[in-house]
């Protein structure tokens, strides 16, 4: 792009913020919202309150620098006038760090999308969100799955060997024993249920390799409601489908993706005692899938919910506090996000998952 076309393009941008920003007509929030505008070659030409606060700079400073002078050399593109990467014409987010006046790199979420004038590209938004706090907190987690996973490989270690030399003797007695067998199924079913809590357990010590294929989201839900079919019928629960229309595939592991989906199906289940509506509906929305599972039930109060992925927390008289921690895990490591809203009149798990290219 030559010098006549750039300053012709800042130009544009400048009416653009004259028009629009200065008298209070833009898209953002002046007042809660952390933006500056940017040009095309990678000069700051307006600044909001908000984000002066955030980078400690006074307004006249910050409309002299440039995007490198904020921005850590890594996260810019070669010419330092846009971010390594990403396009000025999408919207892009992704984490970062910027500069403030003390020298201290401060994490940030940044938001950029392009501003439009007479069709053309002359500039762009960026936002940014101060996520010091959330760094700090996602650390501790990691900290705490970290030796969650330290102490269940201890645990699983202990059980499982002797856990199966006694499935495998039950089994003896139950092909020699000619007689009523209802106990025998019973210990059997109780061995297999720990069996299963033994699996959670070694997924969250040391996840299983992932074997990565296309997967149909749509036929996925479908088959985790059939094998939840039972269930919801002996629960008096109408299951309201809402992604027959939904045409996706991600990239994933199948008998994972499974475990997640019936995880969460499972805990709107139970959260209806006296049976309602489960509603299964899927979005596709710019380059990911939005699965949502929502139910009726009494809600989930906002002191648990803070702690819903800790491991071993749990509200279950027969619960281990796995199933969250390990349907997170398993979004993770397909480069997800999970969701929840919960208030008095129901849940919202909302999944994220990116879709195959």
């Amino acid at each position: 792009m030559d010098k006549d076309e750039l300053k012709r393009l800042n130009s544009l941008l400048e009416i653009y913020v004259d028009v629009n920003v200065d008298k209070d007509f833009s898209v953002l929030s002046k007042g809660s919202d952390s933006f500056f505008i940017l040009n095309m070659t990678g000069q700051l030409i307006y600044v909001n309150e908000v984000c002066e606060e955030l980078l400690q700079y006074s307004r006249n400073e910050l409309n002299n620098m440039k995007l490198s002078d904020i921005f850590i050399s890594s996260a810019l593109s070669v010419p330092q006038t846009f971010f390594i990467e990403k396009q000025r014409e999408q919207l892009v987010n992704f984490d970062s760090k910027v500069n403030s006046r003390l020298g201290n790199p401060i994490e940030v979420n940044v938001t950029t999308f392009p501003i439009l004038f007479n069709n053309e590209v002359v500039g762009s938004y960026v936002v940014l969100k101060d996520i010091t706090l959330l760094k700090r907190e996602r650390q501790l987690l990691a900290e705490k799955r970290a030796a969650a996973g330290q102490l269940a490989a201890g645990i699983a270690h202990e059980i499982r060997n002797p856990m199966t030399a006694i499935k495998g003797f039950l089994q003896l007695i139950m092909g020699e024993h000619k007689g009523e067998k209802t106990y025998f199924r019973i210990v059997e079913s109780e061995i297999n249920r720990v069996e299963m809590i033994l699996k959670d357990l070694m997924v969250l010590a040391k996840p299983t390799k992932i074997d990565y294929k296309k997967l149909d989201i749509r036929s996925l839900l479908d088959k985790v409601l059939t094998l939840m079919e039972s269930q919801t019928l002996l629960k008096n629960i109408e299951v309201i489908k809402n992604f027959h229309a939904l045409e996706v595939t991600i990239v994933g592991d199948e008998n994972q993706m499974k475990q997640v989906f019936i995880n969460y199906i499972k805990n709107a289940i139970e959260a209806m005692k006296d049976g309602g509506k489960l509603i299964v509906e899927g979005i596709h929305q710019n380059e990911s899938v939005h699965v949502r599972i929502i139910d009726h039930g009494s809600g989930i109060p906002p002191e648990i919910l803070k702690r819903i992925n800790e491991p071993f927390f749990t509200t279950k008289e027969q619960g281990m506090g796995l199933g969250m921690q390990v349907s997170n895990e398993i979004i993770e490591e397909h480069s997800g996000k999970i969701n929840i809203i919960s208030n008095t009149e129901g849940t919202c798990i909302e999944v994220i998952l990116p879709t195959a290219t």
